[in-house]
């Protein structure tokens, strides 16, 4: 998938704070407690304000679909230690109002708002993060994978490119569907891209309440200005526009730097 453009200092830093300062959230409970969340997810039957708390320590209400999102996640079993909770942030049409902006410009780039999907954030190295100023110079890109591969992603701490070996011997290859002899990784500035089937595939679940829906997971990272390549699509959308606010023609990043990638963020959607 590819990444995003570029802003001033002071835009950058004042679209952050505003988002970030109603978005993080903290949960108190615990994400390898699985057998409490699950029988416990009837919403109508319990309070959800012991769940999560924002960093002013104002109470946090999450939603029925944050809830939904998080029964997913819990479903894949990644390790509890991965996910920094006060970056929490639920982007459905309930906590991300209409009014709300659609998109926000960081390190010089222009990112468009994941309106529809959940935020579980991630831990990252905070020497690196710092050493690098990623916050207020890395632009913001989602990169569309399958919860198998983002959970290596996300415990390794490192992007792979096509041939590059695993540590458990699997050697990665180029998934059906994408252009082949490229040996990149994709993001891009604007989650109806990197959401699409061919980077991020459906996955069947179902819930504790016997509904049965479909899910989706995709990083969101912090990029290295510099380091990427920007290019029109490649999944044959045609004359079809599929982000309003990002060109067909701008819509594609990629690059052959791993370590120009930092995911912060699981984002996941659930749909029927």
């Amino acid at each position: 998938m590819r990444p995003p453009m570029k802003s001033s200092g002071s835009a950058s830093a004042a679209s952050r704070t505003h988002e970030r300062s109603s978005s993080f959230v903290r949960k108190r409970s615990d994400y390898s407690d699985v057998g409490k969340y699950r029988s416990n997810l009837n919403l109508a039957a319990r309070s959800t304000t012991d769940l999560v708390h924002s960093p002013s320590m104002t109470t946090f209400q999450p939603c029925y679909y944050f809830k939904l999102c998080l029964e997913f996640m819990l479903s894949l079993e990644y390790s509890k230690k991965l996910f920094n909770r006060k970056h929490n942030r639920c982007y459905c049409e309930k906590c991300y109002t209409a009014s709300s902006k659609n998109f926000y410009v960081e390190g010089g780039s222009k990112y468009v708002i994941p309106r529809g999907w959940v935020r579980f954030g991630l831990y990252i190295d905070d020497a690196q993060a710092q050493a690098e100023n990623i916050w207020n110079k890395w632009v913001v890109s989602y990169h569309g994978t399958n919860p198998q591969a983002a959970k290596s992603i996300i415990e390794h701490h490192q992007f792979l490119l096509p041939g590059d070996q695993c540590i458990g011997g699997h050697v990665i290859r180029i998934r059906e569907g994408h252009i082949l002899g490229k040996f990149q990784v994709y993001t891009s500035p604007t989650i109806a891209y990197s959401g699409d089937d061919i980077y991020s595939p459906s996955i069947s679940f179902r819930s504790t309440s016997g509904q049965s829906y479909k899910a989706k997971v995709v990083l969101q990272c912090r990029q290295q200005p510099g380091t990427y390549k920007i290019q029109a699509e490649t999944i044959d959308a045609g004359s079809r526009r599929i982000c309003p606010i990002i060109p067909n023609s701008e819509v594609e990043y990629f690059t052959e730097v791993r370590s120009s990638i930092i995911p912060y963020g699981l984002l996941i959607r659930v749909f029927q």
